[in-house]
C-alpha cells in the first residue's frame, strides 16, 4: 500500500510515522507513506496556498490550484483508489471504514486548514470525506495520522500477532472484553478465576459475554452493528 498525504505543514506528520508500528511497517515494505508540502505546488513567489473567501467573512480558504496540481502530479504516476479529504463534516470514521480502506492499494489524503478548501475541490477532486470526530482541530494532519494508523495496523504482517487486530474493539460490532496480566492478586484485587482456569472454551464464552455487556453499557448504539 502507498499513502500520499498532502499538507501545508507536513513536518507535523513526521513524528507519527517515525516510531513504533508505523515505522516498522514502512521498514518491512508493507506500506509507503509519502508527505507532500502543498506550497511546493504554488505558482506565486510567496508560495501561498490560501486566499480570502468570496462574499467576505473571517478566515482564509485553501486555493484549488495548488491542490489540483498536486493531486494531478500524483495521479500522473499511478492510479489511486481514493482521494480522501480530512474534514470535521465528513463521514465519521469507524472500524468498518478502516477495514475497507486497508484493502485498497493507493490512497491520497488531503489535510484541511484554515476555514477549509475551496468547495470545488470537494466537488471535483475528492472521492471520500472523513472526520475523526465531531470537533474541530487546527488542521487535518492529526486526523490524517489517526486514519493512516487505523488502516496500516490492519495490513497483513504489520502486527506481530496478526490475530490481534481481529480481536480489537468494533471489529465485530462489540467492544473488546476486559484484559488482565500478572500478578493474579494485587492489593486484594483478583484476576477472574475463569481466566486462570485453562479452559479455553469457557474463557472465550466469558470474554464474549463481557464484550456484549460492555458494549450495551458504553456503546448501546453499536449493538445494531453486532452480528453473531
Amino acid at each position: 500500500m502507498r499513502i500520499d498525504i498532502i499538507s501545508v505543514l507536513p513536518q507535523l506528520l513526521e513524528s507519527p510515522f517515525s516510531d513504533s508500528i508505523l515505522k516498522r511497517a514502512q521498514q518491512k515494505g508493507l506500506v509507503e507513506v509519502v508527505l507532500h508540502n502543498l506550497r511546493d505546488f504554488s505558482l506565486d513567489k510567496q508560495k501561498s496556498v490560501d486566499d480570502y473567501a468570496f462574499g467576505g467573512g473571517a478566515g482564509m480558504v485553501m486555493n484549488i490550484e495548488p491542490i489540483d496540481r498536486c493531486i494531478g502530479a500524483l495521479k500522473a504516476k499511478r492510479s489511486y483508489d481514493e482521494v480522501i479529504y480530512l474534514t470535521p463534516d465528513g463521514e465519521l470514521l469507524n472500524q468498518k471504514i478502516s477495514n475497507q480502506l486497508s484493502l485498497k492499494g493507493n490512497l491520497i489524503m488531503l489535510c484541511g486548514h484554515y476555514k477549509g478548501v475551496d468547495e470545488r475541490v470537494r466537488q471535483h477532486l475528492i472521492t471520500k470525506e472523513i472526520s475523526i470526530g465531531d470537533y474541530v482541530l487546527s488542521g487535518g494532519e492529526l486526523a490524517a495520522a489517526v486514519l493512516a494508523d487505523s488502516i496500516i495496523r490492519l495490513l497483513p504482517g504489520v502486527l506481530n500477532d496478526e490475530t490481534s487486530a481481529l480481536s480489537d474493539s468494533f471489529q465485530d460490532g462489540l467492544l473488546a472484553p476486559p484484559v488482565y496480566t500478572r500478578p493474579a492478586n494485587y492489593n486484594g484485587w483478583h484476576v477472574p478465576e475463569i481466566l486462570r482456569s485453562g479452559n479455553l472454551k469457557k474463557i472465550e464464552e466469558w470474554r464474549h459475554e463481557k464484550s456484549i455487556a460492555r458494549t450495551q453499557e458504553r456503546r448501546p448504539n453499536s449493538m445494531k452493528n453486532y452480528s453473531e
